[in-house]
């Protein structure tokens, strides 16, 4: 028992820095954001965000490259954000899992593969890409605002588990390059938030068609 005391008085301090940061509030939103498919607000905003994040960290790391396309696995957002006033434990929530960072180099035609996957499931979470699912294929594919290339190079950011060929994504372990940020994937969003959405600007999704299907194979 004596044990037992002393651990509680050696916990303690942490515990309360550990609950007053959970408790933390750092964006508010103006309404609340679920996931859907083929895009939401949720999944655009989020796919949005790791583009964002990840081209902060490749600069001030001294990279001279870019992201071009990010990608949030669907099953990974456990989720929602609500409206109003958004906690660092909210973020927990919705991304509980201790996933990193990382960027893959891959070709345009590993893109178009990638891509294929993901209007396969109907749409995920991406950002800095468009196209048209049409039967379970990715068309009309834009990277930024040009034309999906095949011979030319591009860079995801993802993260960790996505990179290993997690969600049957195996076409991903055949990248040309790699780089791991060792920056959680939840401390990307909550840095973001933080520094985002710090004083009186306020979440708001958006959709904006990046995602969509073929007039003529909604219904399948």
């Amino acid at each position: 028992m004596i044990i037992d005391s002393q651990l509680v008085q050696l916990i303690a301090p942490y515990k309360i820095k550990l609950e007053k940061n959970i408790s933390r509030i750092i964006a508010t939103s103006n309404e609340e954001m679920v996931k859907g498919r083929p895009e939401s607000k949720l999944t655009n905003f989020l796919g949005d965000l790791l583009l964002e994040e990840g081209k902060r960290y490749l600069k001030e790391n001294g990279k001279k490259i870019e992201p071009d396309i990010s990608f949030f696995n669907y099953g990974g957002i456990r989720t929602f954000i609500p409206k109003g006033e958004i906690t660092v434990g909210k973020i927990f929530e919705l991304m509980p899992f201790e996933n990193e960072m990382v960027f893959l180099q891959l070709s345009g035609e590993q893109i178009q593969e990638f891509l294929n996957r993901i209007a396969s499931n109907g749409g995920e979470s991406l950002g800095g890409t468009r196209f048209v699912i049409s039967n379970n294929q990715a068309i009309d594919i834009k990277i930024g605002n040009e034309d999906l290339v095949p011979e030319k190079d591009y860079w995801l950011v993802t993260n960790d588990y996505i990179a290993t060929g997690g969600d049957g994504l195996t076409m991903l372990l055949q990248h040309k390059s790699f780089i791991n940020s060792n920056i959680l994937i939840r401390d990307a969003i909550i840095s973001y938030l933080d520094r985002e959405y710090g004083s009186e600007k306020k979440i708001q999704g958006v959709l904006d068609g990046r995602i969509r299907f073929k007039e003529h194979n909604r219904s399948n």
